[in-house]
C-alpha cells in the first residue's frame, strides 16, 4: 500500500500522542523548541505509526494471497486497522489545514 510515508497507529498511540502530547509546546515546538519534543515530532510518530499499520496488514495480505498459512481472521482486522488509521490521519490533516487556514485569514 503506502511505504516510506511513516508508521501505523497501533492501538491509537500515535494518534494519542498527536492530539495530546504536544501540551503548551503545540505550535512552537514544531520547530523543534521546547523540551518535550513538540508538534513535528508528534505529527513524525502518528504518520509512522499509520505507515506501520499499512506495511503490516500488506504483509498478511501478500501471504494469504501467495497461500501461506496466515490466520484469515487476522489478516482481515489489520486491514481493518490499516483502512481506519488511514482515514483517521487524513481526517487530522484536514482539520489542521482548517485550523490553518483560519489563522492564516485571521484579521490583525
Amino acid at each position: 500500500m503506502i511505504r516510506g510515508v511513516g508508521g501505523g497507529i497501533p492501538g491509537g498511540a500515535g494518534l494519542e500522542a498527536l492530539l495530546g502530547g504536544g501540551g503548551a509546546s503545540g505550535i512552537g515546538g514544531a520547530a523543534g523548541q521546547g523540551s518535550g519534543g513538540g508538534f513535528g515530532e508528534a505529527l513524525d510518530s502518528a504518520i509512522r505509526g499509520v505507515d506501520a499499520a499499512q506495511v503490516q496488514a500488506d504483509d498478511k495480505l501478500r501471504g494469504l494471497a501467495t497461500g501461506e498459512n496466515v490466520d484469515i481472521h487476522g489478516t482481515m482486522i489489520a486491514l481493518e486497522e490499516a483502512n481506519i488509521s488511514l482515514r483517521t490521519m487524513g481526517s487530522v490533516r484536514d482539520k489542521v489545514v482548517e485550523a490553518w487556514q483560519a489563522l492564516w485569514h485571521m484579521p490583525v
